[in-house]
């Protein structure tokens, strides 16, 4: 079986709740929220990312955002696939999201929000998180973080026995 790439990212820093009517789906990233998804993309930009490769986006503004900046630094055109069920999505919907994906999908990248993506980040490390490379996960899932996750299995068999974290990446 082909390696495939989990890559779990929660949306860079973003604006105070709007009072405007819009609400919490409308905050936008603010300047420094911009500039850490163009480093993430840029360290993404580094790996060797297996294609076909699928971007799964919560429908927040935050989070589209966040999505055009990371894959704004990646050599191919990806058009993310925008998903109004991952804003206040829980662990189970995320889950659902990945065990869904094609079989000819070799690297996958979920962009969404804590708690759900921190969480899924944690659950599937695993014993991972005892390891210094990944400290950064230790003390919650700060903006524009992102997990790599390797697995040879198919997306619909991922859980935390059948993947192994690899790396972390932080703006």
């Amino acid at each position: 079986m082909a390696e495939r790439l989990l890559l779990v990212l929660r949306h860079a820093e973003a604006g105070p709740h709007l009072y405007s009517g819009t609400g919490d789906i409308e905050r936008p990233l603010t300047a420094t929220g911009h500039q850490q998804a163009a480093r993430i993309g840029a360290q993404l930009a580094g790996l060797e990312l297996p294609h076909p490769f699928q971007v799964i986006c919560s429908s927040a503004r935050r989070t589209q955002e966040t999505a055009k900046g990371v894959l704004s630094a990646l050599p191919d055109t990806i058009i993310p696939q925008i998903e109004s069920n991952l804003y206040g999505a829980g662990l189970d919907t995320l889950y659902g999201f990945i065990h869904a994906t094609s079989d000819d999908i070799r690297t996958l990248l979920l962009i969404g929000h804590n708690p759900a993506i921190g969480t899924l980040a944690h659950d599937l490390a695993g014993a991972a998180l005892k390891n210094d490379a990944f400290a950064a996960l230790r003390y919650g899932y700060a903006p524009a973080t992102l997990t790599v996750f390797q697995t040879a299995e198919d997306w619909v068999n991922v859980r935390p026995s059948t993947v192994q974290a690899s790396q972390v990446l932080t703006p």
